[in-house]
């Protein structure tokens, strides 16, 4: 079997396998990781004939995340999974990893010395559901030099003309700011804020643009107790649910 880096042309072949197996593809979000990321993007193959993907995203030195990790249908239980997956543990090596599992799948990770140690929630609102008020805070689409310096994967994505930001100043600095993009029957929000009113601004203001009936998705784990607010506020509906995986816990 060769594994080999994926090319962008190649990326429409890993969202199609993707969707057959009724993945929720972020086409921007993937996007966006290739371009700031090409190195870490993988694509398999036997006799010329596709096995399967997996992306290693190193993130820094420390740091990396496994996902699309994909063999097709007509190859699994013989063994290629296990050669990509140990493939992209040594492109990681000495990182401390970290990877979101199916339910269920857990003990294939777990012999690779990976742990279990928290749920990851997708939540979804159907817009018009409720009335959303509108909380008194100028919210602008100016993007801030300074945060996509900062950002490469920012910098990349904010590109994309089907990526909508929106963002809150204060005293002429950036305080919150939020993204979105297409996904599934509606759109994904992406929420950076230390402020609850300033996350449910934000939130309000994008769900005020969206045609009723559609859907409004956000990602929520213990480590966002400001969504997890927005959440219980709005009675949110769970749509999917995963589970946060890590070969080992850094000391900082």
């Amino acid at each position: 079997m060769k594994i080999q880096a994926l090319k962008e042309h190649e990326l429409s072949q890993l969202f199609d396998y993707a969707q057959l197996e009724g993945w929720d593809v972020e086409e921007a979000h993937t996007l966006a990781l290739f371009k700031t990321h090409p190195n870490d993007f993988f694509i398999c193959y036997k006799d010329n004939m596709l096995i399967g993907f997996i992306v290693a995203l190193k993130e820094s030195d420390t740091f990396g995340f496994i996902s699309s990790f994909l063999v097709l249908k007509e190859f699994r239980g013989q063994g290629y999974g296990k050669q990509i997956f140990e493939f992209a543990l040594e492109h990681l090596k000495g990182c401390q990893i970290a990877l979101d599992s199916v339910i269920g799948k857990e003990k294939f990770y777990e012999t690779y010395g990976l742990k279990s140690y928290f749920d990851v929630y997708h939540y979804r609102f159907k817009v018009g559901s409720v009335t959303l008020p509108k909380i008194p805070f100028e919210i602008t689409s100016q993007i801030d030099t300074e945060l996509i310096q900062k950002n490469n994967y920012l910098n990349v994505l904010l590109q994309d003309k089907t990526v909508i930001y929106k963002a809150i100043h204060t005293n002429s600095k950036l305080s919150s700011y939020a993204f979105s993009f297409n996904y599934k029957d509606g759109y994904k929000i992406t929420i950076d804020s230390q402020d609850i009113n300033e996350a449910l601004a934000l939130f309000f203001d994008f769900g005020g643009n969206y045609e009723d009936g559609s859907y409004v998705y956000i990602q929520v784990t213990k480590l966002s107790p400001i969504l997890e607010v927005i959440v219980e506020l709005l009675k949110m509906e769970e749509d999917s649910k995963s589970v946060r995986m890590y070969n080992k816990i850094l000391d900082y």
